[in-house]
């Protein structure tokens, strides 16, 4: 079913049932972001599905998915599990001050560079 439109005087033809969907129809390729912020407007049904079968297998649950990873992955080194805990106490037990983000990207920065001139010497 066919409907002609007139553009500064010239027809335009078209079909109503091709009109593109926003959704699925995209002439580009789509960025992981693009595709993640598509994902989020997702009604929680269809999101549910989309999670479930990104992570895996169909039908496992968040249990079977994990111990079917750790199979795959295989047990820790001796010690880690000893190492990490203390890790997490330490810092639980921090009261030094917060650094301020600024501060905080100006040291990564420093690093970075630091890290750069040592690879460039090498």
């Amino acid at each position: 079913m066919g409907q002609t439109l007139l553009r500064c005087g010239v027809p335009l033809a078209f079909e109503i049932w091709e009109q593109p969907n926003w959704r699925y129809d995209h002439p580009m390729a789509r960025t992981a972001a693009q595709l993640l912020e598509d994902a989020r407007q997702l009604p929680p049904a269809e999101r549910d599905w989309l999670i479930e079968n990104l992570l895996g297998e169909e039908g496992l649950t968040s249990d079977e998915a994990f111990a079917a990873w750790q199979k795959e992955a295989g047990e820790p080194e001796p010690g880690y599990d000893e190492w990490f805990r203390a890790g997490v106490e330490e810092a639980l037990a921090d009261t030094s001050g917060d650094i301020p983000h600024e501060e905080a990207m100006k040291e990564f920065h420093d690093a970075i560079l630091r890290a750069r001139k040592l690879k460039a010497t090498a």
